[in-house]
């Protein structure tokens, strides 16, 4: 009964709960789920297959069976490994030796199951120079800043699977120049240490837009850097924040402790923090010992809000847009804002699955690597001011940051007054189409029409 509550939980976390009696009926349990291999998953109801990822994620957090000794075909015991779990793995991105690990098994019995199963590696494309340059070219115009791994992770996105040095020499012909200035930018990083996944996350709000009112929430977990969530929005109020943490919880967990800076926005999460688990679960401090996400947001910039600041400065240079006049704001909030979540979304999908270089594993992999050999448990007593600092030095501190402006969202009015006109005159904006300037153009002529 448990099982089904808490299966019922999950479906309805992700929109699913339809398909509750289907799971039911099948007696699938979360611990299953982790098992069930695309082709079965789909024909349970769940069709795509970023879904899938999201459903095997969230029931990971549940656990999943070890593998046990059974009687095989030469009447001599084997280790039952269904080939789900395999195919799971394998399409996470965990090398052979980390499976072996992860199972308690030797790497040569991996290749064995994955020999009867006819499961590979590695699966190429076949695809032709043109064809992977041209769509090399989309992704770049939308991720400038994105480097090799992170490219191909979203090529593989879109069904195309190549080897590194097809990826490289596709780089060469269409983007050799941006190839360069990515590799200048690489930074060298510290010692870092976090039992395991939920034991530490780092929260904070990136103002590199804050120029026009778009701030970015996000939260990292410390042991595996997979982010928790992610969004662009209009404030960094209280209430802001925490809906975006509470976010994060309903698809990964509860965390043991959370660090933060000073900033008066963190209020209410710290609230829902020591009211949940008590003195210890809020450390805060100053940025300097937050690296773990300060280091993030550098990547996120790189990978997604540069193209956003130099456009809207751009704007701004051609008189196109006023960053003092409101309903500019409104204008650009209207056409900008739903691009610059799914730009994050694509973006936070594709550092989920690529490799760290001082790991040498994915974000991704190592959480669920993380949760079976390390789950959270009880709160123990440790250093709390120095937990999940990197590279600690009393000569780094800095002022407390509760004096940094909490900011409002554009007024309520504003948007009510002239929402109909907007969506009627742009019901969907074309950010595409000459970056989206021919839209905002539009609807400001529209509203300044209508004042």
């Amino acid at each position: 009964m448990a099982d089904e509550q808490v299966m019922q939980e999950i479906l309805k976390r992700h929109g699913f709960e339809h398909l509750f009696h289907k799971f039911k009926h099948q007696k699938i349990s979360p611990d299953i789920l982790c098992q069930l291999s695309s082709y079965e998953m789909e024909e349970l109801g769940v069709q795509n297959r970023s879904d899938m990822m999201n459903l095997r994620i969230d029931c990971s957090k549940y656990g999943t069976s070890k593998p046990i000794k059974v009687l095989g075909n030469g009447g001599l015991k084997e280790f039952n490994i269904p080939k789900s779990i395999l195919e799971n793995l394998l399409d996470i991105g965990f090398k052979i030796s980390e499976i072996s690990k992860l199972l308690s098994v030797s790497e040569r019995t991996v290749y064995r199951r994955m020999t009867v199963y006819d499961l590979s590696k590695t699966s190429f494309s076949a695809i032709e120079d043109d064809v992977l340059d041209t769509n090399l070219i989309k992704v770049i115009s939308d991720f400038p800043r994105c480097g090799e791994s992170f490219l191909r992770i979203m090529l593989k996105r879109n069904g195309i699977s190549i080897p590194r040095w097809r990826l490289r020499d596709s780089i060469k012909r269409v983007d050799e120049n941006g190839s360069q200035e990515r590799r200048r930018g690489r930074l060298h990083r510290r010692i870092y240490n976090v039992e395991g996944p939920n034991y530490l996350w780092h929260i904070d709000t990136n103002h590199k837009l804050v120029r026009w009112k778009f701030i970015i929430v996000g939260g990292i977990d410390g042991y595996s850097r997979l982010i928790m969530f992610l969004k662009c929005c209009d404030n960094n109020q209280a209430k802001t924040i925490l809906e975006c943490f509470r976010s994060g919880i309903s698809r990964y967990g509860t965390p043991k402790r959370v660090r933060s800076d000073k900033g008066l926005e963190n209020i209410l999460v710290a609230d829902f923090m020591l009211g949940l688990n008590g003195e210890g679960s809020m450390i805060t401090g100053p940025s300097t010992h937050n690296q773990r996400i300060e280091r993030l947001w550098r990547d996120v910039y790189e990978g997604v809000l540069c193209y956003f600041y130099h456009l809207f400065y751009y704007m701004e240079d051609t008189g196109v847009l006023d960053p003092l006049n409101e309903l500019h704001l409104l204008v650009l909030h209207y056409i900008f804002m739903d691009d610059i979540n799914r730009k994050i979304e694509i973006w936070v999908d594709a550092w989920s699955c690529h490799r760290l270089r001082t790991t040498r594993s994915s974000p991704l992999a190592l959480w669920v690597a993380g949760q079976l050999q390390n789950p959270v448990g009880p709160v123990s007593e440790i250093d709390i001011q120095n937990y999940g600092v990197e590279g600690f030095d009393n000569s780094t501190l800095e002022q407390d940051g509760n004096s940094r402006p909490v900011f409002c969202p554009i007024s309520v009015t504003l948007w009510q007054r002239y929402r109909d006109s907007l969506r009627n005159s742009v019901p969907i904006p074309n950010t595409t189409k000459n970056h989206g300037i021919d839209d905002f153009i539009k609807c400001v002529n529209i509203i300044s029409q209508s004042q």
